[in-house]
């Protein structure tokens, strides 16, 4: 059923971004909360993220979720309801909400998704999409089509790995491996060659900034942090081979669950991946060369989408929009009943 006043949540560990069913994403934001004392919020989202790793001493600034798992429900309910009520016709009506969740997770954390949506918003129906399904819709392919598809999410906190045909999930696998591992390998790398100690923001300008996979220019980033030696403040000029260096462990631990999963597929659907191959998507996919060090170490054609972050959005509008795809969701009762 199509509901006139619908919205879309892609509650993601770095950002939320939401949507109405006329394609509009009206919210893209960071997913983050600044809290003074324990209990008074300061900011929230984009202005939480600016405080991030420079509050004093009684502030503290964070994600509510790791991992991709809401991890402090009263955090999470505040961004959330903070960041709908500075786009208030997205409330008007009752609206039905559609949000997607990791599969590869357990019951008890999927109905945190419905705890936080009911501390925030007065919905007509609250509605849970596997995002490996979100994802494979958002990037244009059938789900039910008898030809198996594989889909490779990169994202912030997690990679999710999702394997699809007729209509099913065949595979779903949770890395808990992104972007901000990537940062953490970033910040390890700087204060070991450089002796530097430098926060996540900063290696995440670092990794958008110099990261590449196989080959790319040769380029650096003069950073500032605290000495590791001296404890003083210090500036490193970081190059570009030391950052992709830094990060190789970590795509070769995804590459190589890849093989793994690849390597488990029944002969059949083993074959489709072969020939219409895999498809990347997520904010952390856009590394350069990243897909073509992918297609070599996998023997495997790797594409692309238009704005890989958005894809997830997308299957969740398509969702909204077409009643076909309602089969795609399911309720509270459905988790009730049938996943706990």
């Amino acid at each position: 059923m199509i509901f006139n006043n619908a919205l879309g949540i892609d509650f993601g560990t770095d950002t939320i971004k939401i949507c109405d069913r006329k394609n509009r994403i009206t919210v893209c934001e960071k997913n983050m909360i600044a809290i003074r004392g324990g209990h008074n919020v300061i900011a929230i989202g984009d202005a939480a993220y600016d405080m991030f790793e420079k509050t004093p001493e009684d502030v503290t600034a964070g994600c509510p979720m790791i991992h991709g798992v809401i991890a402090e429900q009263k955090n999470a309910e505040t961004v959330l309801s903070y960041l709908l009520k500075k786009n208030k016709h997205f409330l008007s009506g009752q609206p039905a909400v559609y949000i997607a969740v990791p599969r590869d997770i357990s019951s008890v954390e999927k109905r945190a998704y419905y705890n936080v949506l009911n501390g925030t918003i007065r919905a007509r129906k609250t509605y849970l999409v596997d995002k490996g399904f979100a994802d494979t819709i958002g990037v244009g392919v059938s789900v039910e089509s008898p030809r198996a598809s594989m889909l490779v999410n990169i994202g912030a906190g997690t990679t999710e790995i999702t394997v699809a045909a007729g209509g099913k999930i065949l595979i779903s696998k949770t890395l808990q491996l992104g972007g901000h591992k990537l940062d953490e390998d970033i910040i390890t790398m700087v204060r070991r060659m450089f002796h530097v100690n430098i926060g996540r923001k900063t290696a995440s300008l670092l990794k958008n900034r110099l990261a590449y996979v196989i080959d790319g220019p040769a380029d650096s980033v003069i950073v500032y942090g605290i000495s590791a030696i001296s404890g003083l403040p210090v500036s490193a000029e970081i190059t570009s081979m030391a950052v992709s260096v830094a990060i190789t462990n970590t795509i070769e631990a995804i590459t190589n669950e890849l093989k793994g999963i690849l390597d488990r597929l029944p002969p059949q659907f083993y074959n489709d991946i072969m020939e219409a191959g895999l498809c990347l998507t997520g904010g952390t996919s856009l590394i350069p060369n990243l897909s073509e060090y992918m297609r070599r170490e996998l023997s495997v054609p790797i594409s692309m989408v238009r704005e890989p972050g958005l894809a997830t959005l997308r299957g969740i509008q398509m969702i909204m929009n077409r009643p076909e795809l309602a089969e795609y969701t399911y309720s509270l009762k459905d988790l009730t009943e049938t996943r706990l």
